[in-house]
């Protein structure tokens, strides 16, 4: 299988939704979203509805991995348990705490024999492999390992997606939640990125 995968989303509710629904083939590619799907723009809680419902009604073969931000945003509204908190979740049919548990639940990493994804990336200076819930995979900004595997992040905003040959990376936030692009990119099972796809932010999604 063929792979679809997705840098940083940042709330932008409406840009995924029309990267996905011109880009995605779900039929012969495993869909990873690299983290930081909320924050910055204006429709995390939307984003948050839909690709809840996505994973657990389409039966198609995705990946949703944890960034720094969805580590913050749990943290953050588990110690804000409050009236206007919840209804903040309940305007777009998320329960409170199932929410909150489905974010602490989403795995760091995703990998096979060829790909490595995660939010942040290995740091030159640590060991590989790392644990599931080593929280350096979600925050790291120092420059990358070369672990063997062709890796995929997030996380450092770039112009345009930029593969590091050293480290042999592709980073690919392209800084939607600064109402720049939003980029995807198709990778053959073997690892190759045989296309890019960057949609600019829709208007609907940029932060007032």
């Amino acid at each position: 299988m063929s792979y679809f995968i997705v840098g940083d989303v940042h709330g932008c509710y409406y840009t995924l939704r029309k990267l996905l629904e011109s880009s995605w083939n779900p039929e012969q590619e495993k869909l990873v979203l690299l983290g930081d799907f909320v924050n910055k723009g204006k429709h995390t809680f939307a984003v948050l509805e839909y690709l809840i419902k996505l994973q657990a009604q389409s039966g198609w073969d995705m990946v949703i991995l944890k960034g720094n931000n969805e580590y913050l945003f749990e943290e953050y509204y588990r110690d804000s348990l409050t009236l206007s908190a919840k209804q903040k979740f309940e305007i777009y049919n998320l329960n409170y705490l199932k929410t909150l548990d489905w974010l602490r639940k989403l795995p760091h990493q995703w990998q096979n024999g060829v790909v490595y994804a995660s939010h942040a990336g290995i740091a030159e200076d640590s060991e590989f492999p790392v644990d599931d819930d080593d929280l350096r995979i979600l925050f790291n900004r120092k420059p990358l390992k070369n672990i063997g595997k062709r890796q995929f992040l997030g996380h450092i905003v770039v112009d345009e997606p930029t593969f590091d040959e050293v480290a042999d990376a592709w980073y690919l936030d392209t800084g939607a939640g600064f109402g720049k692009k939003l980029t995807g990119v198709k990778v053959s099972p073997e690892g190759k990125v045989e296309e890019i796809i960057s949609l600019p932010v829709h208007e609907k999604d940029i932060s007032n």
